[in-house]
């Protein structure tokens, strides 16, 4: 491999925490042209992401080594693959994503949604119907089994639940079509500012690695709305005070005009030496104005309900150094013409 090539496969493994030869194959396969990190290729794989990405920030109810309880992730313009921590962060996975429905309530989980193929080591799941992929991996058979089992037991009473990946493999149920028409209708205007949108969150979940690569992250949760016709997307997020590069490091990173998203910093509050474990806010937006990130990180030590056994295997993973084009956070502030409040 020649030098420029070794560097965009180094600069690669920093957004996707993939091994070395996953990302060296992945960019000698790259044609002329092509981003070393490609986009979805269609507007139902950008939306399976997004959504996949809101399940792991609005429903995590388990803490482990790593932020998203996702270690690396395996993009390719078709679909994307997701290394999953443990047997506990499959099952809550799973949980979030296969689709269940209770009479009288909305559909829990991604209408559509089924397991198609099973692997040595990772499951395949696509929304039927639609030319979309998602790959479990990093576990054995029996554990993807075994955190199957684990989501039924979740359920306070799955006898009056329709688990409608297991009762209809192959179709979907009268419940999951009926929420699709009423809740996902393209001609709903708030489903179309979504669906405009839905391109950050996609991005980022193929990017997640750099909350455990260039910073010091340990803890992340967030939401999903829409502002003035724009999707907003709010990640909140917590980083070892003191210990490591902090988070101005995962905004360097987005903004690389080569492996980052097309966004520009409009606000940054927040005091500019990160030290002090000031509270900060950064948003950044698109040129064609139809999506926000709105990071907003706090410097804190060890949260009580943490085991300390765990917390010091959250220091042990923390990275030495940062972003290599990093920008300040007083570089960021006077890129926004924003001072310290």
């Amino acid at each position: 491999m020649n030098a420029p090539h070794q560097d965009v496969s180094l600069l690669r493994r920093l957004y996707t925490g993939e091994s070395v030869q996953q990302a060296r194959r992945a960019v000698d396969g790259l044609q002329p042209g092509e981003p070393p990190i490609p986009e979805a290729a269609w507007p139902a794989q950008q939306r399976l992401e997004a959504r996949v990405l809101l399940g792991l920030l609005e429903f995590r109810n388990i803490y482990t080594c790593y932020p998203l309880g996702v270690t690396a992730v395996h993009p390719e313009p078709d679909g994307i693959a997701l290394r999953v921590e443990s047997e506990e962060r499959a099952a809550e996975f799973l949980f979030n994503l296969l689709p269940a429905y209770s009479p009288g309530q909305e559909v829990h989980g991604v209408p559509g949604l089924r397991i198609t193929r099973r692997y040595r080591t990772a499951i395949e799941l696509r929304v039927l119907g639609e030319p979309t992929r998602l790959r479990l991996t990093g576990l054995p058979a029996r554990l993807w089994r075994r955190a199957e089992a684990r989501t039924l037991a979740w359920w306070t009473d799955p006898n009056t639940m329709q688990l409608c990946w297991r009762c209809s493999p192959r179709a979907w149920t009268d419940a999951e079509s009926e929420h699709h028409a009423q809740w996902e209708d393209d001609n709903d205007h708030f489903v179309q500012v979504q669906q405009r949108g839905a391109w950050l969150a996609s991005g980022f979940l193929r990017r997640a690695a750099l909350l455990h690569t260039v910073a010091n992250t340990f803890l992340l949760d967030g939401y999903r709305g829409a502002a003035f016709d724009v999707t907003r997307l709010v990640l909140r997020s917590s980083h070892v005070h003191e210990q490591g590069p902090g988070p101005h490091n995962i905004l360097a990173a987005l903004a690389d005009p080569t492996f980052g998203l097309p966004l520009h910093l409009t606000r940054f509050r927040g005091d500019t030496d990160e030290s002090y474990g000031r509270d900060q806010q950064f948003v950044l937006e698109d040129p064609g104005k139809t999506a926000v990130l709105d990071l907003r990180a706090t410097a804190e030590g060890a949260p009580s309900h943490l085991s300390p056994e765990l917390w010091q295997a959250i220091l042990r993973r923390l990275p030495d150094a940062g972003f290599s084009k990093r920008l300040s956070p007083s570089a960021l502030a006077g890129l926004c013409s924003l001072g310290t409040p």
